[in-house]
Formats: C-alpha cells, structure tokens, sequence
C-alpha cells in the first residue's frame, strides 16, 4: 500500500515495500483455510460432544494447537462450523489468514495455540525491542519489528548442522526443539530464491537446551570448540593418507557463514506481516511509518523501517517533533533556553 494518510498534513504513510517474508509466496500454493459461507445444515454432528455448551466447547478448542484445531475442523461440516465460530480464530481468519495457512505450511503450527496466536496479536509491542511490532516470528510466534528479526540471532534459525556443531545437541534433544520447515519460494528484499525445503531450528529454544545439557554456557562453547578441532584433527589425517591430495575430501566447517542480516532468507522464512487487534477499534492496525523519517536514517529514533500504531505514532512525533514540509522540526525547550 502506498496511500498517505492525513490529518493536518500528510504526516504518515503506508510504504509500498516488498520484503519477500512467508506472506508474500504465491497464495496459490497454500492450505486451504476459509470460512464456512454454506448455509445449508450440516448432516453430522460432534458426537459426545453436542452435550456440552458451545461455549464450553470454544473454551477447549481455542486451547489446541492450531494444527490440532484446523484438524477437528476437517471432521465434518459441523466440527467446521463450530470451529470457524470461535471468536479469536473467526478473526485471525477475517483480518490475517495468512498466519493460520503461514504456521500450517512451514508446519509449526504445533507449537502454540490459538489462543496463543491471538494473545500474540492483541499486543502491539515488539518482544524484543518495544517499538511496534508489525511481524510475526511463526516459529515460536513471537511477535518482532523489521529491525529486531533481521539483526538478532533470536530470530535466525538454525539448521541441524548448525544445532550440532555450535550447540553441541545430539538427536534425541533436537527432536524436542521447536522447529520450521522452509517453504519454497523468493526471500529477502532481495528475492532469493529457495527450492528444497529445510528444516530449520528456534536458536533461542536450541541455545538454552545447550546450556541446560552442558550446565554454562562456558561448557558448551568449551564442547563445542572440542568436537570441531576433533573433526579438524580427522579431516588432516585423512588429507595426509590420501592418494589424490584430498580433492574429495570437505573439510568441517569451523566458523559462521557469513549472515547477511536483512538479505539472508532465512530470516524471512518464518516471518510473517501481522496486524494489531486493539479492543478498543473495530478494524485491525498494520502499522504506518512516519513520512518524515525518510530512507535516508539509519538509526534510531528516526529510523526508516520504524512502524507506529497510531497511538504510537503521537509518541514518536513527541519524541521527536512535529513534521513540516516532510521533517521533523525539533520542539524548542523553553526552560533550557
């Protein structure tokens, strides 16, 4: 969207950005989530569970995971009915389905409720930061600002390589974890694109099942520098017995790739656009940036890729003045003066 919302002047706007984060792929090639428009009764009803009352019955379904929930709905038509009735889910579905067909299609839907989802939603700050967030992180559905997720290693997700080596978890703890899998698609402002689908772990979730394991986190780096110089001392001894010089041979991975940050697509894998459900307005807040703070600043508090509620927004201009003629014009502090 690129319409410039006014009210004295144009002083905020809805920027026309592309990120290529999960709710970008082709809605083609999603699940199927929809509201129920057929009228007609249904034929079949939920068994046991039409003694109970409706309400009863919301109470426990909005606890399930949302995979769990999407599944009772597939039962029949009833179990559709009564599970597009629940208030939260009925408006994930209106105002966002791409979270519910988002979690579904990267299959971390397991990992938290609709309750979860919506509590997530009715809160507009970001976890990390405060400022609004206008993301989800769908791995452990958190919700993150555009700064926060493509900088921090919260919300980079690890592979089982990268689990392994760094952490040094074996597969019996890494089951347990948190995860995603990728789908295919174009990532990253700058569209890369990623065919195979990967299976990619919470770092956050990985790191303290490593510090639990190992008891410090100075054990666990300590272990893990361990196994890597162990793989080195092999990866040499098979180069140094080698007849063909070791051109078959790949030697074990002892630093980081390089991150990228906001061009990395695995920072966008999980991510999804997320809007705010504040009690207090009928419709859901996206967010908005603030027209003065333009493409030029980097840094905070005038940072381009900033989003405010509305609300939010009178703060930032109190923070840092009112806008004329499209920038900020510091207020003059009298006392000081």
């Amino acid at each position: 969207m690129s319409a410039i919302h006014k009210t004295s002047e144009s002083t905020y706007i809805f920027l026309d950005i592309k990120d290529n984060t999960l709710d970008d792929i082709d809605k083609a090639s999603h699940a199927d989530i929809r509201l129920d428009s057929d009228l007609d009764s249904p034929r079949y009803g939920l068994g046991a569970l039409e003694k109970l009352p409706l309400e009863i019955v919301h109470l426990a379904l909005v606890r399930l995971d949302v995979r769990s929930l999407t599944v009772f709905g597939r039962v029949n038509k009833r179990a559709r009915l009564v599970t597009n009735s629940i208030p939260q889910f009925r408006r994930i579905l209106v105002h966002a389905p791409a979270l519910i067909r988002g979690s579904l299609n990267i299959e971390s839907a397991r990992f938290f409720s609709c309750q979860d989802l919506y509590r997530k939603l009715s809160t507009a700050e970001c976890d990390s930061c405060g400022d609004f967030g206008g993301y989800l992180y769908l791995v452990t559905c958190r919700r993150v600002c555009f700064l926060c997720f493509t900088a921090r290693a919260d919300y980079l997700p690890l592979s089982r390589k990268d689990v392994t080596r760094k952490l040094g978890l074996d597969s019996k703890h890494i089951v347990l974890l948190p995860h995603m899998k990728s789908f295919p698609g174009r990532y990253s402002p700058r569209a890369i694109k990623c065919r195979r689908r990967e299976t990619l772990f919470d770092y956050s979730a990985a790191r303290q099942a490593g510090i639990a394991i190992h008891g410090t986190v100075e054990s666990m780096e300590k272990y893990a520098l361990e196994m890597i110089s162990k793989k080195l001392e092999n990866y040499n001894l098979k180069l140094s017995g080698s007849r063909t010089g070791g051109a078959h041979l790949r030697p074990p991975r002892y630093e980081d790739l390089f991150d990228g940050h906001c061009s990395n697509p695995r920072r966008f894998m999980g991510i999804i656009r997320a809007p705010y459900f504040d009690s207090q307005l009928p419709s859901p807040e996206w967010g908005l940036h603030c027209i003065a703070c333009k493409s030029h600043h980097y840094r905070r508090p005038i940072h381009w890729r900033r989003k405010y509620t509305i609300s939010g927004f009178q703060d930032h201009v109190r923070e840092c003045g009112e806008i004329k003629d499209g920038q900020h014009v510091p207020s003059i502090n009298v006392e000081a003066v």
